[in-house]
């Protein structure tokens, strides 16, 4: 009986732990701020910390997409935990990507619910402002979750068509999901920015 019991709190603690790792791979498209569709393969590796009967949260996210005007040139970039990528995009052949930081994002140093700006400098990824993002992109172009309606639309396999990200970005407009989210801001519904940068200038000048 002991060993049952044991055995049965065991059990139920493994989710907790997230010892059960899911991993979701799928390709999606991606619309560029001038109709250009780029084919990018998601890989979501799930397994991070969730209350006991939910199911397991985001660990690392990963990311890999062509140059739309040269298909042997691919970029490759990760984030952790609940963090997602709401704009990839190119300008002038450089890529350049809009991340929202969600919590347990332990490989940014962006404060959950900014807005990290990444570009590709000197032939790696490297943050910028928020302000550096070029004018030319507006909108969001990628969908920070993926489950207006079950079963998730990730799940399902199957390509995630522009049409289908846009259809989810509508709808988590209609479900009062976090502006931020699903549309590109300068401020939180705080008033305070959005930009990653912000936070790392306020960082610094309270050593000084």
């Amino acid at each position: 009986m002991k060993k049952s019991r044991l055995t049965g709190c065991f059990l139920a603690f493994l989710p907790m732990l997230g010892a059960c790792d899911s991993t979701f791979k799928w390709k999606e498209e991606i619309r560029l701020h001038d109709g250009r569709i780029v084919i990018a393969e998601r890989v979501d590796v799930l397994g991070g910390w969730h209350e006991p009967g939910q199911s397991a949260s985001e660990k690392v996210r990963t990311i890999n997409f062509a140059d739309p005007s040269d298909a042997k040139k691919r970029y490759t970039h990760s984030v952790t935990g609940s963090s997602n990528y709401v704009v990839v995009d190119f300008i002038d052949g450089v890529p350049w990507m809009v991340v929202l930081v969600g919590p347990f994002s332990d490989g940014t140093k962006c404060p959950v619910g900014s807005y990290e700006t990444i570009t590709w400098i000197n032939g790696g990824w490297r943050s910028v402002s928020y302000a550096d993002l070029p004018k030319k992109i507006k909108t969001t172009n990628m969908a920070y979750g993926y489950a207006p309606d079950q079963p998730e639309m990730r799940k399902a396999g199957e390509l995630l068509t522009a049409d289908k990200i846009n259809y989810i970005i509508k709808k988590s407009s209609r479900l009062d999901a976090v502006s931020s989210s699903y549309q590109l801001v300068e401020t939180n519904g705080s008033g305070r920015p959005m930009d990653c940068e912000y936070y790392g200038k306020l960082a610094k000048e309270g050593k000084r």
